[in-house]
């Protein structure tokens, strides 16, 4: 059965109106001649099914995916569980147990986002980073729990109740991929995959304690993702150590153009006596606590122990990034709210299900999705429709000035040091408190920029875990990995 129907003259001209737009009757009439073109029925051609199905298949349920009892889920960091392999699958993930954010297409598992909006729907294909994952021997586990359509940075905002740390449960796990730090950091699976918007794997690996990589903007497919703010997120990998993340990321990552495939896991470490770090002053006096500022200042001593060069540099255009960021990420949410995420003007393939399940959040009813989505797409919507994009395009090029003082920063220094966050996993209910300082302060300017960034934990406050957070150029994943094992090491 068709799911194309031709546009009608009346639908033309209700469309005309909704977009504000003049349209005489014949030009109705000549839009809904148009839309008989044979290529629609061409594009539903069961013909293309095979040049248009990208999932792998062999896929084998060791447990169908069902919901979690409180006894199984004490963090209650999974939405759901399963047990999933590959058959014949071999390869640098064999053996290794994964969690997978649930904002992630795993077919024939419902995804929702932490949200009842998008309760019940089921993707018809794997994510790419699935496949991935899959193919290279991986055991999928399950779905980790996050802030409701990712959009927070403690995991507390779910509709399917708050994460819990798994070093304090009257602490949050950090968010919006609080459930895969948790499920790591507790030992449930040995590798997880998050998203990061604004900080969104880096908060929780601080938080939780373990290794957590944003990647470089665009190095990892984002086919079967659901988005935010697309030009400011990635999917990474968090893992209890830097070994195993970058197994991670190495699986999932796209080739480099002209340089094929690249190995993150040969070869891992570096002489930190070649390395010179650039520690970005305005993250630490005054931003930071103290009690985090010491275990900083301590993992700073070890770097420079072992020959590094540590200077404290300052680059002020990074006051703006949250001027770019906001005038970025709500817009880009509402456009893909608006269009039912299905990835306009992004040159990749999709999941034709996936964008199905989003126009269903769309017909949602009010209670079935909370306050903070709705206030993000309105901000959104009145950023693009009452100031005509302005500050969206204003944003866009401060992005491209702060790229290139990040450049300039990076071309002196290997590596950009900061506290990961400014404190250690606040109480439950304690975000949102004027006293706290916003979690992702150090972490958003390498969303706004594009460079990978990563947190690898460097101590602890009163058993609470503190991280490192390390910026790299562009593409530099392999030498951020390298920097992190060698600091890991040098404990």
């Amino acid at each position: 059965m068709s799911m194309y129907r031709r546009l009608s003259e009346a639908d033309a001209e209700a469309l005309a109106e909704q977009i504000g737009m003049e349209v005489t009757k014949g030009e109705a009439a000549a839009a809904a001649a148009y839309s008989e073109s044979d290529a629609y029925a061409d594009l539903e051609s069961a013909a293309l099914d095979a040049l248009c199905d990208f999932s792998g298949g062999g896929d084998t349920y060791g447990e169908p995916p069902y919901r979690p009892t409180d006894g199984e889920n004490p963090h209650n960091a999974w939405i759901t569980l399963f047990d999933l392999v590959r058959t014949g699958a071999d390869g640098l993930l064999s053996d290794v147990e994964v969690g997978v954010k649930d904002n992630i297409c795993v077919r024939g598992v419902e995804l929702t986002n932490a949200s009842r909006g998008f309760e019940g729907f089921v993707p018809g294909a794997h994510a790419t980073v699935v496949e991935r994952l899959l193919d290279a021997g991986a055991r999928l586990r399950g779905k980790t729990n996050l802030d409701e359509f990712a959009m927070g940075p403690t995991s507390e905002s779910s509709a399917f109740d708050p994460v819990t740390n798994p070093h304090d449960a009257e602490r949050v796990a950090g968010g919006s991929s609080g459930g895969s730090g948790a499920a790591v950091a507790a030992g449930t699976v040995d590798l997880a995959l998050g998203s990061d918007t604004g900080g969104s794997i880096r908060i929780p690996a601080s938080y939780c304690g373990v290794v957590g990589l944003k990647p470089t903007h665009g190095r990892v497919s984002k086919r079967g993702f659901v988005t935010q703010g697309d030009s400011l997120e990635e999917i990474g990998p968090m893992a209890a150590d830097v070994e195993t993340a970058a197994r991670g990321m190495e699986v999932i990552a796209d080739p480099l153009p002209r340089e094929g495939r690249e190995r993150f896991v040969d070869d891992l470490g570096r002489d930190l006596s070649d390395t010179r770090f650039g520690v970005l002053g305005r993250y630490t006096d005054g931003f930071a606590r103290d009690s985090v500022l010491e275990e900083f200042d301590a993992a700073l001593d070890r770097l420079e122990s072992r020959g590094a060069t540590v200077d404290t540099i300052e680059v002020p255009e990074l006051d703006h990034v949250g001027a770019a960021w906001w005038g970025i990420a709500p817009a880009e949410f509402a456009a893909a709210y608006f269009t039912n995420d299905i990835g306009l003007w992004r040159r990749r393939a999709g999941i034709p299900s996936l964008a199905k399940g989003f126009e269903r959040v769309r017909r949602a009813t009010s209670d079935d999705i909370s306050s903070v989505p709705k206030e993000v797409i309105l901000l959104g919507a009145h950023l693009l429709f009452n100031h005509g994009g302005y500050h969206y395009v204003r944003a866009q090029n401060l992005r491209a000035a702060l790229t290139d003082v990040v450049d300039e920063a990076l071309e002196a220094y290997d590596v950009l040091v900061t506290p990961s966050t400014p404190t250690v996993a606040p109480e439950l209910g304690a975000f949102g408190n004027e006293e706290m300082p916003p979690p992702n302060g150090a972490l958003a300017p390498a969303n706004v920029t594009g460079h990978p960034a990563l947190s690898v934990p460097c101590g602890d406050v009163d058993g609470l875990p503190v991280g490192l957070q390390l910026i790299g150029p562009w593409h530099g994943e392999k030498d951020l990995l390298d920097t992190a094992y060698a600091f890991e090491q040098s404990a």
